[in-house]
């Protein structure tokens, strides 16, 4: 399983503004450099907690359909919406599985395609590879406002982290208090 970036987020959790607040920050010689901590650090806390924080559009990429009824988005919750899915035969054909199939389950912790009463994944032979592929619109929306507040509170510690240099006692503290934040909401795959 991989899951594809289609559309990166236009915004990030923490402005540059808060940023430079909580890193102490005056002047703009840094500013660059910021704005790519910012970065680091969601993806860092995105990757940890095994979320989506600003709303992007993903293609998760699977080998085959499940043995189950449902496909679960373990590495991109919460989704906002289910484009499509797609899969390809063993001749390379493409064919989109049709959306009266299924159902969207998106109020749940983690996110899923759930097959409607009587249907069936498709019974044909894919290709070995890559053969499913599900895109989806996730995170909790297209700004910062809609983002938990113990999320940005783990991204501003992860950034300081990577911005200032820490005694080893204290940067252990701050890794257990923004592991702490992001535990609280953290998608464990089973």
């Amino acid at each position: 399983m991989a899951i594809k970036m289609i559309t990166p987020p236009v915004a990030e959790p923490i402005t540059l503004e808060e940023a430079k607040q909580h890193l102490r920050v005056d002047g703009n010689d840094d500013d660059f450099l910021i704005q790519s901590l910012i970065k680091q650090a969601r993806e860092w806390c995105e990757d940890y907690q095994n979320r989506k924080y600003i709303t992007q559009t993903l293609e998760l990429v699977l080998d085959s359909f499940p043995q189950g009824n449902a496909i679960i988005f373990y590495n991109c919750s919460p989704v906002q919406k289910v484009e499509s899915i797609k899969y390809y035969a063993v001749n390379r054909q493409e064919y989109l599985f049709d959306e009266s199939n299924y159902i969207s389950d998106l109020d749940g912790f983690v996110g899923r395609v759930v097959l409607n009463r009587g249907k069936h994944w498709p019974i044909v032979e894919l290709q070995s590879v890559n053969a499913v592929r599900v895109r989806v619109v996730a995170g909790y929306g297209d700004s910062g406002d809609k983002v938990p507040e113990a999320i940005k509170w783990a991204i501003i510690l992860q950034m300081k982290l990577l911005y200032d240099d820490y005694r080893p006692e204290e940067k252990t503290k701050l890794e257990e208090a923004r592991n702490a934040l992001l535990s609280m909401n953290r998608v464990i795959p089973v």
